[in-house]
């Protein structure tokens, strides 16, 4: 297996990372890191469709690449997908995760040099991987996901210091939502609430942003603004819940891309969510985060500070947990962190969810805000 630096800088760089939008945003940094080391290099995308659509608007990004649902690379490649606009095109190839298809992929587009993950398992699956790949990285467990684009610069003996989660917006983006908030009667600070996440287990109850978003306003004077998806339940369930609250917040009902969202929360004062996809993007502008937690593992999915540093990791497997201008909650439950999707016996919603209480999170806002207000008066 070849090891060392690169021989010649690479003129084409395919990053393949087909998953989810977590999984995404995530590997941004790696973008940042191979533009330094490599400035002239054209940085292609292949991500799933639906996942990666807000890299358009990324300046150091050529072109994404788009994995349709459902499709195996043989299909594809019959229909004029994506097999043949990667085939045989790039320098460096790198697969930011250890699957099939992601691997598959990276062998079809590398002519000189591919990156790769794998698993432990049976010595011939590993055989065939290092016949895949010139650099192999072991996947590790207990490592977040961020911190994998530098395992990829290790392999590529890039020299890295930070790394930097980013999503980018441009002026439209800027006037849509200043549009949008100038609407819904947002005219000075507030701050967001997104209660929604893809799947149930990662839920906590309505009532309890309710009582928690009156909270907020009344004590800091913040204007609420509650955000979903465009999922028709979900808009549901954010009417009917906002009308329950004193201070009625502005809704942002999926009309967003996630490069609005993005500047949107840079705008805000204050950001609570789930185990969700906008919680990500909420770490990467520096506002203010609380973010709530059940049976997923912080180590690697907790949100990621950029100006934290560079092996940044939860110090606990569980409990409430600050990193920088983050605080991340979860239950001191001995079952936590799980990373099941739920408990069997909880019609879909996890008991460690349901026992975080609006105090606690009450009290992470307040220290999170106390910590602003006297960082700005000095």
């Amino acid at each position: 297996m070849t090891r060392g630096a690169v021989a010649r800088p690479p003129s084409t760089v395919l990053i393949c990372c087909i998953q989810l939008i977590g999984d995404v945003i995530l590997a941004t940094p790696l973008i940042g890191i191979l533009k330094d080391a490599f400035p002239d290099a054209a940085i292609d995308l292949l991500v799933k469709r639906g996942t990666g659509e807000f890299l358009e608007k990324d300046p150091r990004v050529r072109s994404v690449i788009y994995s349709e649902k459902g499709s195996v690379a043989l299909g594809e490649a019959r229909r004029g997908g994506y097999v043949g606009k990667i085939f045989r095109r790039y320098d460096l190839a790198i697969n930011m995760n250890a699957s099939d298809r992601g691997s598959f992929a990276a062998l079809l587009a590398g002519t000189t040099t591919r990156v790769g993950f794998y698993v432990g398992g049976q010595w011939y699956k590993l055989l065939w991987r290092r016949l895949l790949f010139d650099r192999l990285i072991p996947m590790p467990y207990a490592m977040h996901v961020a911190r994998l684009c530098k395992l990829v610069a290790d392999a590529l003996q890039i020299e890295t210091e930070k790394l930097t989660v980013t999503v980018f917006w441009d002026a439209e983006d800027e006037v849509r939502v200043g549009s949008r908030l100038a609407d819904a009667g947002v005219t000075g600070p507030f701050f967001v609430i997104h209660p929604f996440a893809r799947w149930r287990y990662k839920y906590w109850q309505m009532e309890r942003f309710v009582a928690l978003s009156d909270l907020v306003a009344e004590r800091y004077n913040l204007q609420p603004v509650w955000t979903s998806s465009p999922a028709q339940e979900e808009i549901a369930l954010l009417e009917t819940t906002a009308d329950r609250c004193r201070y009625r917040p502005a809704l942002v009902k999926g009309e967003f891309t996630l490069n609005q969202m993005s500047c949107l929360l840079s705008r805000s004062s204050l950001y609570i969510g789930l185990d969700t996809a906008i919680t990500h993007l909420a770490a990467a502008t520096g506002v203010p985060l609380v973010a709530l937690y059940g049976p997923t593992i912080g180590e690697r999915w907790s949100p990621w500070n950029n100006n934290g540093p560079l092996a940044q990791q939860c110090p606990l497997p569980r409990g409430v947990q600050q990193n920088g201008h983050i605080i991340l909650i979860q239950k001191d439950y001995p079952c936590i962190p799980c990373g099941k999707a739920g408990c069997d016996d909880a019609g879909g919603e996890s008991p460690c969810m349901l026992g975080i209480e609006v105090n606690e999170v009450m009290e992470a806002v307040d220290s999170l805000i106390k910590t602003e207000r006297s960082a700005d008066e000095v």
